[in-house]
This record gives structure tokens, sequence and C-alpha cells, in this order.
């Protein structure tokens, strides 16, 4: 049986399909022998190390000859350990990794094309055969177009062609497919394994996430460790719907130990709740009055108490919160009285980012993290714009979500999450890490849940 389902056409549509440094037990280990004896030093290993993660990702030589290359042709030296230290922050692109020209210029090409192609996928996505789209990163970066069956008309297509050439790509650099399942089918059983979760039991089938890999035109399904997977494997059985099953642990990263900013008020800036402690996302605008939103776990059962920025109250708990079953945004809304600017706190030396646009991205695309935990953004590449999970906070499954591979630790929910490392174009709002990836919600939720729209400089 086929599922048929609103939800990917109307959230495509709209723009909406669419939070961070790494915990001890996860970080991320440079693959080169450097050491990490002195402080500037650990600095530059965690840098080259997301460097090189990131080059991977997006398809560019990622080793580390590579990396001293570039850093050589900047006239630093490979041996010169303290000096490539302090120098290695100020290489990093927009994109969060240590690259060269022609790379930034290769980035922009990407940006550019998915910008100006945006219009005519959003008319292909209320096909009810769409099958979703993404950045072939492993194919030099080519736009990708998919659909159950029947492609689009010839001069649809021409279309599509048409507006990636005017973006500065050429006509190779779009690729249209044709896959066994479209994104409302693949949507339609995400929700029928949620629901065979709940009708077996949580201690039968522990379901951590449910993603739709675009690339695959599969599901990707996080199980708890040790949890039976056979009440998943018969549903998707029955379906007809090809699943890659693994196992992975979830969490709200709501509570740990950016943090004192209280005014003006912005977003992306560490705060404690009456209930521990969270990162606001975004500041947004509700009618004529100015509020924020974070993860909607943070502080989930408490609708008031103060908010604070250091020592300084940034607003207050409101009772407006979208997070329950079957919700699409794990997101809350928090009262500012005065002093809000439409910023986003981008690190020590940009602490008033002007916030420009928002846009729901698509897989292969960037997304970078603006948490509590880090003075600076952490980046990673989309891998799904359809994914769910359960929270941990509220025993309830959030769908609509983004994912994607930036990191992030307990106190980064409710992050900033932006196109890139400059944040002036927001993503999302973080959520937590659920199946080894990280799980947002599209900043545009804000307004389907009546906080308001993203304030724009």
């Amino acid at each position: 049986m086929k599922f048929r389902s609103v939800l990917w056409t109307t959230l495509a549509a709209a723009g909406m399909l669419v939070p961070t440094v790494i915990p001890a037990a996860a970080s991320q280990k440079s693959p080169s022998s450097r050491t990490a004896d002195a402080p500037t030093q650990k600095v530059s290993d965690d840098v080259f190390a997301e460097s090189l993660r990131l080059r991977q990702e997006y398809g560019f030589e990622a080793d580390t000859k590579k990396l001293d290359s570039i850093l050589a042709n900047r006239g630093i030296s490979a041996e010169s350990t303290n000096k490539r230290a302090e120098s290695a922050e100020s290489l990093v692109n927009e994109w969060g990794f240590i690259g060269t020209a022609a790379e930034a210029a290769e980035m922009k090409r990407r940006d550019a094309l998915l910008s100006g192609t945006k219009s005519t996928v959003e008319r292909f996505a209320k096909q009810a055969n769409y099958a979703g789209h993404y950045l072939d990163t492993e194919n030099r970066g080519r736009l990708v177009v998919q659909f159950a069956g029947k492609l689009p008309a010839q001069d649809t297509r021409g279309e599509l062609v048409a507006s990636a050439v005017k973006s500065g790509s050429s006509a190779d650099d779009v690729e249209f497919r044709t896959v066994e399942h479209s994104s409302a089918e693949l949507t339609g059983a995400m929700r029928a394994v949620w629901k065979s979760a709940e009708s077996a039991g949580r201690s039968k089938v522990q379901v951590v996430s449910v993603e739709e890999d675009v690339t695959t035109n599969r599901l990707k399904i996080a199980l708890r460790p040790g949890a039976e997977p056979d009440g998943v494997r018969g549903t998707l059985r029955r379906l007809d719907i090809p699943a890659d099953i693994t196992e992975g642990e979830g969490a709200d990263l709501a509570c740990s130990s950016r943090n004192n900013c209280a005014s003006p008020r912005r977003g992306g800036v560490g705060v404690k709740l009456p209930g521990g402690y969270c990162t606001i996302g975004w500041v947004v605008k509700r009618g004529s009055s100015y509020g924020a939103v974070t993860a909607g776990h943070c502080d989930w059962r408490r609708n008031s108490g103060a908010v604070k920025s250091g020592s300084a109250t940034y607003g207050s708990l409101t009772n407006i919160n979208a997070l329950k079953n079957g919700t699409h945004a794990d997101m809350r809304y928090i009262k500012i009285s005065s002093g809000a600017k439409p910023w986003l706190y981008q690190n020590n030396s940009s602490k008033g980012r002007v916030v420009k646009k928002e846009s729901l991205g698509s897989v292969g695309d960037t997304s970078c993290l603006f948490g509590r935990n880090s003075a600076n953004p952490r980046c990673g590449k989309i891998s799904s714009t359809n994914a769910s999970h359960r929270s941990d906070t509220c025993s309830c499954v959030v769908y609509g979500q983004s994912a994607a591979s930036f990191s992030a630790a307990p106190g980064d929910s409710g992050g900033a999450v932006a196109s890139s490392s400059t944040g002036s174009t927001a993503r999302g709002v973080l959520s937590g890490k659920f199946g080894g990836r990280m799980h947002y919600s599209s900043i545009g939720y804000a307004s389907t849940y009546g906080m308001g729209k993203l304030a724009r400089g």
C-alpha cells in the first residue's frame, strides 16, 4: 500500500523542512600525528580535524598534507605550530573549513545554484511523485532532482536548467532521476514506523529516529542499543519500503553547565532557565513585540520564570510551546520586554551579526550551529530535511526535522542553526542528537506555532 501525505508538499512549498560542541566522548580526533600539549596546539588540532571532516563531506581533497600545503601557500610553516595554531582559525571560511580560494568559489557556486533554482524546485515539490533533491557532493556538487516514476515534462525540466545556468552553473550541473519511492511514501512509512513502535510498546521497539535519506531513496532508522528490530522490519516489509537500521542513542541536549550577553537581546546566546541551561536560537517578532525561540524541551513543563544570560534577565518563559506528540517543532517562545535586535552572536569578534533571511537548505548543503558551549560555530552537511525523532523529555515523536553532521553538547539545545558560519541566514533551532546526527526544527515553524516571524535587519 502506498501512503500519500500532504506533509512534504506543504512544508516544501513553504520552504520550511528545516541544535552544539562535541561531547568529550564523541570528540573528533585529528588524523594527524600532532599532539595537544599546549593550549594553542589543541586549538590547531580541533580546527584541523573539523576541516578534514568537512572537506571530505563536501568532496574536496581531505588529508593533512593538503591542509599543510594550503597553510604553506599562505606563508605559514607546517613546523611553526604556535603560529599555525594562531592563524588556523582566521583561515576557516564561512562554510567552517580551511580551504583554497577555488574551493570557496565552488561552495559559492553551489549556494547560488540552490538559491537560483529554489522557486522551480518548490513547484516540483508540490507533485505527488516528487522524491526530493540534493547536492551530489561526490559528483562535482551537481543538483539532483528526483521523481518516483515519470519525470516532469521536458519544458518544465528546461526551466530548472535555465535557472541553474543563470545562477552561474552549467546545464551539466543539473540531473533528473527516477527512483522507486516518493517523499510522500517515505513520510507515510515514517509515520507507520512510529505508530508500530507505540503499538508494540517501548520496551520491545525503542525507535530513536527515522529520517528520509534522499540520496539513497530509503529511510534511515536508529534504534536504541539492544532494541529488537523485528517489529520495524515487519512494518517496512508490509509497506515495501527499504531502510537502513542501525543502533544509536538519542538525547535532547538541554542540561549542561556565549553565556553572558543580555543586552541587546540577540540569538545564539547561552541562557539559564529555572530548570537548567539551554541556548537561544533566534529573535522573532510577534505582532509588534519581540521575543526569542529556544528548544521546546527546555524546561518543558514550566510556563513561567526568568530566563537569564549571566546574572542579567534575558526574558521570561511563556506557555507557548510547540512540543507535543506529532508536532513538527521542538520549539518554545520566550518573551522579551525590551531591547531586542535582529542579531546573532556569531563569535567573540562579531557579537552583533545582522540576520538577513531564512532558508531551509537542501541535502548536501551546509548548516552551522551557534551554541553555548563554543565561542565559534560548528558546521556540517545536511543529510535529511525530512527526519523525525522521539524526544526523551516528553516521550513524544517530533516530525519535520532537518538532520546534519555538526557537533553539539548538553546545553546547546535551542541553539541557532544557520546556513554558514557567518550566521546571516537562519535555518532552525537545535533539538538534539538522534541516531548519530543533529536534528533541528525549521525557523519557519515559529510562525506556524504562533511564535512570530524571524526578526531580520
